[in-house]
């Protein structure tokens, strides 16, 4: 027999995640409908045809961009709500998606490194939704992660428009003491690429401390804009 003290945390358990059910939907609720979607095999956006990507235009540091998806509902909404409500089921959750992603799709010695969260903005926040992602995304694809950068500017990417996410210092990025990872395969990771300048600076400091390669993985990837036509 289950003992009346037991009983009762067991009802107060179960009252407690069923309000928190309604509040933050499980993981698989607030993702239903979406499906998994390649994109460009070296920016990641969505095109028709891969040859005739932008991307062929510039240079990308990296090898390939692996990704869930584009960044549209419900995926995106589940983004958010991981980065800034600290939902650890839902970023535990996509974590476990990438990690699927990845893994056989990279060389088997490749270790994960998260983007570094500044620690101000970590500190406000409660969560490094980043390397929580990683975390999880690493033990499915059955990689170790090493968190080898650190990261000094405060400003979220969010609040800076495309033209001033592009001008993002490449002395942003530092490596940390006893990284360990020259020669190595690193495995990138983020929870969205838009301009792809912060992914920029950080395989451009990972190359410069001799890794071997640089692949990016990410959520989600936004959608490039529809270049208004000619008249």
């Amino acid at each position: 027999m289950i003992p009346a003290q037991n009983k009762w945390m067991l009802l107060l358990d179960k009252f407690v995640d069923d309000w928190a059910g309604i509040l933050i939907p499980r993981p698989t609720i607030a993702l239903a409908g979406f499906e998994q979607s390649d994109g460009c095999y070296w920016c990641g956006k969505e095109v028709e045809d891969t040859n005739s990507c932008g991307c062929k235009e510039r240079h990308v540091p990296w090898s390939r961009v692996i990704r869930l998806g584009n960044y549209e509902q419900p995926l995106s909404t589940c983004i958010v709500t991981g980065k800034y409500a600290g939902w650890d089921d839902g970023l535990e959750f996509l974590g476990e998606l990438l990690g699927e992603q990845i893994r056989g799709s990279v060389p088997p010695d490749s270790i994960i490194v998260p983007v570094p969260m500044p620690p101000l903005r970590r500190f406000f926040r409660g969560i490094d939704h980043t390397a929580v992602i990683a975390k999880h995304a690493a033990r499915v694809a059955r990689l170790p992660m090493r968190q080898a950068l650190w990261r000094w500017d405060n400003a979220p990417q969010a609040s800076k428009s495309a033209c001033d996410r592009v001008k993002m210092n490449r002395n942003t990025m530092l490596l940390r003491p006893l990284a360990r990872i020259r020669g190595k395969n690193v495995v990138l990771i983020d929870d969205v690429l838009t301009t792809g300048r912060t992914m920029e600076v950080a395989t451009n400091k990972l190359k410069s401390v001799g890794v071997s390669s640089v692949r990016v993985a990410v959520l989600a990837v936004t959608k490039m804009p529809k270049r208004a036509k000619k008249m």
